[in-house]
């Protein structure tokens, strides 16, 4: 037998090392714009801070880093097909950005990202987490077909790589450093962070 599975989902990560310089410096100015506007602003956001989406403008060289970074590797990761060819080169992406905060028991209630292709979470702080699951605070990316492929006879899974988690979501926990890719129509939320620490992340939209 032949398993082929169909319409694939990306999820792409890399890592930038707990030791970087820029999310050292990110880190201070991002706790900095928090002292200075408590209030933040509330979209998807439980509770804890989140900044206007004018990230790339306050953040100055460490954020323009970042968002090049990042991009780079959009640009590798997407190809045009225009009169049956497939063409790969950098496109004209419009990024939007911001910076979220969780402290104890703050979390994003789920969400999309309309108005774009596709979006990434960097972080800046897992807030001690470090890819394990004792504090909470993980990335969960809903199945698209929502419920659907658990509704009859949830305990029957197909036997396979990667269907496991069909009809529920895949969870990806913080690691200083990770960067995390995925298409902008995919669900996600983020479970409540437990820990004692601080939890600081950068979201990034890229449109056309």
């Amino acid at each position: 037998m032949q398993i082929k599975p169909l319409f694939p989902t990306p999820l792409v990560t890399a890592n930038l090392g707990r030791d970087s310089r820029m999310l050292e410096s990110l880190r201070e100015i991002i706790l900095a714009r928090e002292g200075g506007d408590p209030g933040g602003i509330q979209h998807s956001n439980d509770g804890g801070w989140q900044s206007q989406d004018d990230f790339i403008a306050w953040t100055g060289a460490p954020g323009g880093a970042l968002i090049d970074g990042v991009t780079d590797m959009i640009n590798r990761l997407t190809l045009i097909v225009e009169g049956g060819k497939l063409e790969k080169r950098p496109l004209p992406w419009r990024a939007n950005a911001w910076a979220n905060v969780n402290r104890r028991g703050n979390g994003n209630m789920p969400h999309y990202h309309p108005g774009a292709v596709w979006s990434a979470v960097v972080y800046v702080d897992d807030g001690g987490i470090n890819g394990g699951q004792s504090l909470g605070g993980c990335l969960e990316l809903s199945d698209p077909r929502g419920a659907l492929p658990i509704m009859y006879a949830p305990t029957v899974k197909v036997d396979a790589p990667g269907f496991l988690s069909a009809g529920l979501a895949e969870r990806i926990w913080p690691q200083t450093g990770l960067i995390v890719i995925f298409p902008s129509w995919l669900l996600h939320s983020v479970a409540p962070y437990q820990g004692d620490g601080i939890r600081i992340s950068v979201a990034i939209n890229f449109a056309l």
